[in-house]
């Protein structure tokens, strides 16, 4: 994470929880939602537009071509089968034009579908009326090409062979002299120029409909492409930031100030680790059995807030018993405040995500029903983390852990020690502690249920810029569908629609619903009550509609 500029000089060191001025809003280029949400949905949007401006070219054309049906030397019959059939094309490019008006509402139904073949075939009727060898072939070309770049394929086939059927038998019978109803004639052409021109027009109509198609699956395939690149870069991003903090991290490795020193009954090593305002020395205990031992860092010994801070964890960590929280084995505050904790010897979150980008879905129902299992120790003890990041859970052995209670708060306990800032890590933060308002245990859900999003897509909810800035966004704005960043099934997608809800409420009252609803998404058998709650999170706006990242295809 970017360490956000502060106006507390005293905080600049704290360089694992951010602690930092409500920010104000800032500008969001590109905040305008829209309705395209994979390349399907691209190409569904180029389709509206296409037909919209179709329909509005169309429509005057029509009402052109109905009045000069008063000047035309047409036939009675013809004439009366005609102006119906005008009549009915401006009641269907209306209709286009209605259904259009809300991107929002777009969808090729079975209304648009039936529109677009009853339109179609009052169009083909002006080929009998005017002659199967006029221009009027050139209207059948054209919708022919305008429909094949749609959707739906069926309707694509029907069209052109009803356009082409319509041409075939007209142009046939006036070949063969049976009949030509239309008032251009062609009996004053060759035999073998008909036949030629009837060819033609086959074979351009043929070419239009497979250029189109053609056309559409180029696109598809384009924009599914640009889908894998964006996809990857954003992902580049999330572990760019990620390793960015593990170097801040590692830096504060090795020789330390109190290296060599004797705390207690422990003397302290090599640093081993960094947390908020603290350094972690190896050490050994009397037995001869490896500890760590968590010491203010030196920097934060003269500000009495960070000295508070850090005697508040000493008195939360040994709150909690859990498996899946650092054991504490012993405190003490003299000559200098220390906390004596198990030595962990596997990797965290954070590291592993940076190797393998996301992990396997089983490891993350592993992983959310564990960490979930210590924040509700936690909570049990009246405790709330504040600060759960991939960097805070630690994979022992096959045991996870929880770390760093450094900006933990007691529930329905005053918190004057970070009053009036926002504390924790921006991209894992809840919206209601991103506007600097009362946590609840569902805080630490919504960041676990964030821990999940990242592990399976390889991208944190918010991400890239200024803390201010995704804290602006973690308050007010959606993240990306997690299907649109990673191979999932559509129940993970509303299970995770949950979990990050906006409002505390809407979310699971407990870490282990959220493990439980992610297994049965996996295993698609998800309940119908939690399937109903992530589409109603869905239906108002839980993810945002992102053009730049379409699915995977």
């Amino acid at each position: 994470m970017t360490r956000a500029p502060s106006r507390k000089p005293e905080l600049a060191d704290d360089d694992v929880a951010t602690v930092i001025d409500r920010p104000a809003r800032p500008h969001v280029a590109g905040a305008t939602a829209t309705s395209i949400n994979s390349p399907l949905d691209a190409l569904a949007h180029a389709e509206l537009l296409r037909t919209r401006r179709f329909a509005r070219l169309s429509f005057p054309l029509a009402m052109a071509g109905l009045i000069s049906l008063a000047f035309l030397p047409g036939e009675r019959i013809p004439t009366i089968m005609m102006l119906s059939a005008v009549i009915l094309a401006m009641a269907g490019l209306a209709y286009f034009i209605y259904r259009t008006r809300d991107p929002s509402v777009y969808k090729m139904d079975f209304g648009l579908t039936l529109a677009w073949y009853v339109t179609t075939v009052a169009v083909c009727s002006a080929v009998p009326y005017y002659g199967p060898y006029t221009p009027v072939a050139a209207l059948l070309v054209f919708g022919v090409y305008i429909t094949s770049m749609g959707q739906r394929f069926e309707l694509a086939l029907a069209i052109y062979l009803t356009c082409a059927l319509v041409q075939g038998v007209t142009g046939s019978l006036a070949i063969f002299g049976i009949a030509d109803p239309g008032f251009i004639k062609a009996a004053s052409l060759p035999l073998d120029v008909r036949v030629i021109c009837q060819v033609l027009v086959q074979v351009v109509l043929l070419g239009s409909f497979l250029t189109a198609r053609g056309a559409r699956q180029s696109a598809l395939s384009s924009l599914g492409e640009l889908e894998r690149a964006v996809r990857s870069v954003a992902q580049r991003q999330t572990l760019l930031e990620e390793a960015r903090e593990e170097l801040r991290r590692a830096l504060g490795t090795g020789r330390g100030r109190f290296t060599g020193q004797q705390i207690g009954r422990y003397h302290l090593g090599e640093v081993i680790g960094r947390g908020a305002m603290g350094e972690v020395y190896a050490s050994v205990d009397p037995a001869g059995e490896p500890v760590a031992v968590k010491m203010l860092a030196h920097a934060s010994l003269g500000n009495p807030q960070h000295v508070q801070r850090f005697l508040r964890e000493l008195r939360t960590s040994t709150a909690i018993a859990s498996p899946n929280v650092v054991r504490v084995f012993e405190v003490g505050e003299e000559p200098l405040p220390f906390l004596v904790m198990e030595r962990l010897t596997g990797s965290d979150l954070a590291a592993m995500l940076r190797a393998g980008r996301v992990l396997p879905h089983d490891d993350v129902i592993d992983l959310v029903r564990q960490v979930g299992a210590g924040i509700a120790a936690a909570g049990a003890a009246g405790i709330i983390h504040r600060d759960l990041k991939p960097q805070n859970l630690m994979l022992d052995g096959k045991t996870w852990k929880v770390l760093d209670f450094g900006v933990a708060r007691l529930i329905d306990a005053g918190d004057t020690l970070t009053s009036g800032h926002i504390v924790g890590t921006p991209a894992y933060m809840a919206p209601e502690q991103a506007r600097g308002e009362a946590v609840t245990h569902r805080t630490d859900l919504y960041a676990l249920a964030a821990i999940a999003y990242r592990s399976l897509t390889g991208q944190a909810p918010h991400t890239g810029g200024e803390p201010a800035d995704v804290l602006y966004r973690v308050a007010h704005t959606a993240p990306r569908r997690p299907g649109t960043l990673a191979r999932l099934p559509r129940a993970v997608d509303l299970v995770l629609a949950i979990g990050l809800a906006k409002n505390p409420t809407d979310r699971f009252a407990t870490a282990a619903d959220l493990a439980d609803a992610l297994a049965t998404a996996f295993s698609s058998s998800l309940d119908e009550p939690t399937r109903v709650r992530g589409d109603r999170l869905l239906a108002s706006g839980a993810w945002s509609r992102d053009p730049t990242l379409p699915p995977p295809t």
